[in-house]
């Protein structure tokens, strides 16, 4: 049982990073189109933001269909649907009608991401479940690093249609994986499953509000992130203006963070006990603070490439442990709303901060939108350090182990 259940951990990763993969490829592939149409930078913009904001708004409001569905039946038909939306994708050229079929890209992930958080669970032994986060966590970012370079490559050397086609048949394989797969998360009966909708939704966010470490940790990374996310905007002016760096040199620079998330994932957070997360998440929100700060202080590639990849193996490290967490601090008939909900107030903290960043950047410099990336990061974090390091956490507490993975004996 313990063998199955490490092999379908391992297919469900796999398949997660392939699809991550595809988003990246898709991504790309539609930017470059609509850059070589002519579109202007807001049209290329609310591209790339069309595929986040369902995960804030549509997110926790259809998340009360994670907890009452079976997790994998559920990822079943939401990537079964987005694998047509992706289709869409590859014949489309109308831009608006681009966005549209990427608004609902953006939905199905807003319901199969914490699907996948409430499964990842029985796939492992109790106690394990973060390494099966951080394995999941670990093929995402080696997707995420792989696809726009695979894109690149692939656009040069065929047409964008042919990478949009890919990202189609990443889904559809997704798909199949989960079909195939021998484990179940059956829903939790809830004592309140009879309520309305919207009363099911306040309950996901009221699981994280009630809960005093979690209000305080969500709270702590969210405003954290605000800081933080200026950095996706203000290092290319950083990387140009201040280290005046080449193409190469943006490339190795911005792969150094996502490094920092595969390494950590791979080796440093699955390593890491429960009851050191909350004092994790203080000291990773830290070290990321102090990371930024140094390297727009200390303008040289080497420094610049130390910090980058500190702040990826933050940031893995803090999207971890509020993970874990959550899994361990709330109920199972709830869990899955928990997720949705988490997950928007992060995002959303993620999309501030990333408008925030071109305004800081022509205002400061890319240095200086740097510094106060990191001193913002660096100050959140240390406000919230006290409540996070001197909560208790009882390692092997909650229910991780109350819903069991079950055999598929006939679909």
């Amino acid at each position: 049982m313990l063998r199955h259940r490490n092999a379908a951990l391992l297919v469900v990763a796999a398949s997660y990073g392939l699809s991550s993969m595809g988003d990246q490829m898709a991504i790309v592939s539609l930017t470059l189109r609509l850059h070589d149409q002519g579109q202007s930078a807001a049209v290329i913009s609310a591209l790339v933001i069309a595929s986040v904001v369902p995960v804030v708004i549509v997110g926790p409001l259809a998340a009360p269909l994670v907890d009452r569905m079976e997790s994998r039946r559920l990822i079943v038909i939401v990537t079964a649907l987005q694998a047509l939306v992706a289709a869409g994708l590859v014949v489309v050229e109308n831009v608006a009608a681009m966005i549209g079929l990427l608004v609902l890209l953006g939905a199905g992930l807003s319901l199969v991401s914490p699907a996948l958080q409430l499964l990842v669970p029985q796939m492992v032994r109790a106690g394990q479940t973060s390494h099966g986060y951080a394995r999941l966590e670990a093929f995402r970012t080696a997707g995420n690093v792989l696809g726009p370079a695979l894109a690149g490559v692939l656009v040069a050397a065929a047409n964008g249609r042919v990478v949009l086609l890919i990202n189609t048949v990443t889904f559809a394989l997704m798909t199949l994986a989960f079909l195939m797969l021998p484990v179940r998360r059956e829903r939790v009966p809830s004592p309140g499953g009879g309520t309305g909708w919207l009363s099911q939704v306040r309950q996901g966010i009221g699981a994280l509000s009630g809960d005093r470490l979690l209000r305080t940790a969500i709270s702590a990374l969210a405003c954290a992130i605000l800081f933080t996310a200026i950095l996706s905007v203000a290092r290319v002016f950083f990387i140009r203006d201040d280290l005046h760096a080449s193409d190469a040199g943006y490339g190795w620079l911005v792969t150094a963070h996502t490094v920092g998330m595969l390494l950590s994932s791979l080796f440093l957070a699955p390593r890491i006990s429960l009851i050191w997360q909350p004092r994790v998440l203080a000291g990773a929100g830290a070290l990321m603070g102090v990371a930024l700060f140094i390297s727009a202080s200390v303008p040289l590639f080497a420094v610049a490439m130390a910090a980058f990849i500190l702040t990826g193996i933050a940031n893995s490290l803090q999207g971890l442990a509020i993970r874990n967490l959550i899994h361990h601090r709330v109920p199972s008939e709830v869990r899955g709303r928990a997720f949705a909900s988490s997950g928007a107030v992060l995002n959303g903290a993620n999309l501030a901060g990333t408008a925030l960043g071109g305004p800081m950047a022509g205002l400061l410099g890319g240095a200086g939108a740097l510094q106060l990336a990191g001193a913002g990061t660096l100050l959140v974090t240390l406000a919230a350090a006290p409540a996070l390091v001197s909560s208790k956490v009882v390692d092997g507490q909650g229910d991780s182990a109350e819903v069991m993975a079950q055999t598929d004996s006939g679909g």
